[in-house]
């Protein structure tokens, strides 16, 4: 079977609601035969588009593409789009805003400025029967996977009620522990932080990190692997180590290991930052 006719099969199976295979590591696979291969480019390009990797579909066009073709340089100017918001996401690891917003939709999860995709961080959790929210004594099928700190000890709270503040306000609550710079920060995305966006699971509690003035977006659990796969690892590993924290983190960072990377990325400049945490 030819390169192109693999990709399409993949890309078919990719549309049904059950995949009979693991559709994302056989498109890596594809990917990496295709990298050796060097002759199929574009079914290469379209393999880096499936899997989201929008800096490797931007490069490997900028080399080949015909400027002289019309069709062709409207392709590059999207992609260029992508790469300049997104780089290389990996479908495997985060999800587009549009991904994300259609499944928040469904589940009717308000919108976290800084906490963008709680479901699949793993935030909040789809129950199989509905609990009573404490906050605003509803029904829900989503709830918080933590508690807040607080003196009481609450469970099952809705997104709602910390996204409106409802459940910060009746238990005097705030659900992160920390986050840096705190100082340079305004009340008001301190407020949206601490009491109106859930936190995110770690072995020593969350530490969010701000850039250009303001908190990151929270993505995710990472080890060195993903940061390899998404083209970033050198960037936030060498950015993480001048912090004088963990050192040597590169062999032994896992993805919800014993040593684990949190994923963020500024909301203004796009970069990705990296913190660490240990059992």
């Amino acid at each position: 079977m030819t390169f192109q006719n693999r990709y399409l099969e993949l890309v078919k199976e990719l549309e049904t609601h059950s995949p009979k295979v693991d559709v994302y590591y056989e498109l890596s696979r594809l990917k990496d035969e295709l990298e050796l291969d060097g002759t199929d480019n574009d079914t290469l390009n379209n393999t880096y588009l499936s899997l989201k990797m929008y800096h490797s579909a931007y490069k490997l066009l900028g080399k080949t593409i015909n400027k002289q073709d019309t069709s062709n340089m409207k392709t590059y100017t999207k992609i260029a789009g992508l790469n300049k918001n997104y780089g290389n996401l990996l479908s495997k690891y985060i999800e587009t805003e549009e991904e994300i917003k259609n499944k928040n939709l469904r589940y009717q999860i308000p919108t976290f400025k800084y906490h963008p995709n709680p479901l699949r961080t793993g935030a909040f959790e789809i129950l199989d029967e509905s609990e009573v929210c404490p906050a605003c004594t509803k029904e829900t099928m989503v709830i918080y996977s933590s508690m807040p700190y607080c003196i009481e000890n609450v469970e099952h709270i809705c997104p709602g009620c910390i996204a409106d503040g409802t459940a910060a306000l009746k238990y005097k609550a705030t659900f992160s522990q920390s986050a840096e710079s705190n100082e340079l920060i305004d009340k008001e995305k301190y407020s949206e932080l601490f009491e109106r966006t859930p936190g995110y699971i770690s072995w020593q509690g969350e530490n969010w990190l701000t850039c250009c003035d303001d908190y990151c977006a929270y993505l995710g659990t990472v080890g060195t692997e993903e940061l390899e796969d998404m083209d970033i690892a050198d960037e936030v590993i060498e950015a993480y180590e001048r912090r004088n924290e963990y050192e040597d983190i590169r062999p032994y960072l896992t993805k919800d290991g014993h040593l684990c990377g949190y994923l963020f990325r500024c909301l203004k400049c796009h970069k990705y930052h990296l913190w660490v945490d240990a059992s």
